[in-house]
């Protein structure tokens, strides 16, 4: 593509990284970036007001390239992992493709590190943003291939994606400013180590626990904890129980993918291997109704999010599209997060417990929603549609509502 045929802002944000990982941050003026990318010094001002503005604009580029990438290399694998030494592959697959993105720019590393002490506040902010974005990403993806592979690990998997990128980050920093050799005998050696670590603490999943559901009662005050918190936890709430998603899903949503058919709402989620599935918000929880298609706690909380997304639409030009377009966002204007998600569950749920004392999981809400719409008499083949899943997982459920169904006989015979 031709100069001219770039935006300005573009061309001047793509000249500063190829300037920045040849020369270095510091020794990069920004009168060489304006002759490069033949704009006048003004201009560049203009736009990014100072180098530390455009620097950060330069970080986010390179972290959006980098999660593209990441992403990408997660829809190629993740479908294709179902065993512990594909989880090897994968894991493997996933630092050498990291450090040869850092390696290739390693003039930009060693001045970020050299450097960072003399960044203001706001450009170490966005760096440690788009740094905890690219392990929500990871996470997600091995908390994919966990669960495709039937595998367990000691960690959650955010605090897995954060210790593996800091290892991934820390090689990378000691390759470019010192001598790797004295520590690693080479990159293949370090790899290797590290995969090995990781693989050592998976371990198969136990056979599957009993699905505990959760009382009618329980569920009804669980949902009126949430909305005392917001209409944002209240929306989540009724997502858990009214469509049975899990909180992976509710990360995934996009605003779009809420849509009312037939005066019924109707969610669009994806699976693990990229699979669409629509799924029916229930406008009834366990006989207690909770509103309309179009008056319901999701309805009233999107009410809400319009005033969120023309606030975020004014920073679209700072690259926070994919925020825009996220249905649950977080207080610093991110997707919510699994780890954020759960902590609003154990906010709803510290008063109560189940039966054994533990403490409710949130797993339990989709158990709940499962067995529900089997007691109101859905086929199997349609259940296995909209909940995602696979026949040979459904016996479980049917054994735990023909415990329920029993009980209640029983019961009935004594009035």
């Amino acid at each position: 593509m031709s100069v001219s045929r770039i935006p300005t802002r573009q061309r001047i944000v793509n000249t500063a990284l190829e300037l920045f990982a040849s020369k270095g941050i510091t020794e990069t003026t920004t009168r060489q970036i304006a002759d490069f990318a033949q704009v006048n010094e003004v201009t560049l001002f203009r736009h990014f007001g100072n180098k530390h503005g455009l620097l950060l604009a330069v970080l986010q580029e390179c972290l959006q390239k980098y999660l593209v990438l990441a992403q990408v290399g997660e829809s190629l694998m993740v479908s294709d992992i179902s065993s512990q030494s594909d989880l090897r592959r994968f894991l493997k697959y996933y630092i050498q493709s990291s450090l040869r993105a850092l390696e290739s720019v390693p003039e930009l590393v060693r001045s970020l590190v050299g450097e960072a002490g003399q960044y203001p506040a706001e450009s170490r902010q966005a760096l440690a943003q788009g740094i905890n974005q690219v392990n929500q990403t990871i996470a997600t993806a091995i908390n994919d291939v966990l669960a495709n592979s039937r595998l367990q690990y000691t960690l959650p998997p955010i605090k897995l994606a954060n210790l593996l990128n800091t290892c991934i980050l820390g090689y990378a920093v000691i390759t470019l400013t010192s001598d790797v050799q004295a520590i690693w005998r080479d990159r293949d050696d370090f790899v290797n180590t590290l995969v090995d670590m990781f693989i050592q603490e998976v371990s198969p999943l136990t056979p599957a626990h009993p699905i505990i559901d959760i009382p009618a009662e329980t569920v009804r005050e669980i949902l009126l904890q949430a909305k005392k918190c917001g209409a944002k936890d209240y929306a989540i709430a009724y997502l858990l129980f009214g469509a049975g998603l899990m909180a992976i899903d509710i990360t995934r949503l996009r605003l779009k993918d809420y849509q009312i058919q037939s005066n019924h709402g109707i969610l669009r989620t994806k699976d693990t291997s990229n699979q669409v599935r629509s799924v029916p918000l229930n406008q009834k929880i366990l006989g207690h109704r909770y509103g309309s298609a179009t008056s319901n706690p999701l309805s009233a909380y999107l009410k809400v999010r319009k005033q969120e997304l023309k606030d975020l639409q004014k920073s679209r030009h700072n690259g926070d599209g994919d925020e825009i377009e996220a249905m649950f966002i977080s207080g610093d204007r991110k997707p919510l997060t699994l780890e954020e998600i759960e902590q609003l569950w154990g906010r709803w749920t510290q008063p109560y417990c189940n039966l054994d004392g533990s403490p409710l999981a949130i797993m339990q809400a989709r158990h709940t929603w499962c067995i529900e719409m089997l007691a109101r008499g859905i086929d199997a083949d349609s259940f296995c549609i909209i909940s995602g899943i696979k026949v040979k997982e459904l016996q479980a459920y049917q054994t735990r509502l023909n415990e329920k169904l029993a009980i209640d006989k029983a019961i009935a015979l004594d009035s």
